[in-house]
């Protein structure tokens, strides 16, 4: 039944590959979009999903790998990016922030853009480190913050 629910929410998988750095990946399309799948790749001491944009179902490239890792060398940095739409939704929602972002959110996800390309529309995923679980999604236009979806 979850497997079934999964498939509905993420789309169907159309092909799967082994990645040298990535390890397992799936590949899904949604209303025409494709994105390669790694569920579980290190980013300091943790692992995080990380979704690439594609086209043609290429797997990840050079660019997109460097984009990657540049973003995530320093998730400090990466935190920063996304303060300023990601304090604010937490703080609608759940009230005022006690503690530092690094202390109320641990990094999740990344969506790589197409071809690397910060300018491209691409998205970072914080989950909630303490008290009731929230997922919050922050999208990035021009390589700036624009916007934040909640889930919880």
């Amino acid at each position: 039944m979850l497997d079934w629910l999964k498939q509905i929410w993420e789309g169907p998988v159309v092909a799967t590959a082994e990645h040298p750095l990535f390890g397992p990946m799936q590949l899904t399309r949604i209303r025409g979009e494709e994105t390669w799948e790694a569920e579980s790749v290190p980013v300091g001491d943790r692992t995080v999903a990380v979704y690439f944009r594609t086209s043609g179902s290429q797997l990840p490239s050079k660019a997109q790998i460097r984009f990657l890792q540049d973003t995530t060398r320093d998730v400090e940095a990466a935190f920063q990016k996304a303060a300023t739409v990601l304090a604010s939704a937490y703080e609608e929602i759940h009230g005022p922030l006690t503690t530092s972002l690094r202390e109320t959110f641990q990094l999740s996800g990344i969506e790589v853009p197409l071809d690397g390309n910060p300018t491209r529309p691409w998205m970072l995923q914080f989950e909630t480190v303490s008290g009731r679980y929230a997922l919050f999604t922050v999208y990035f236009q021009d390589g700036v913050a624009v916007d934040v979806q909640h889930d919880s």
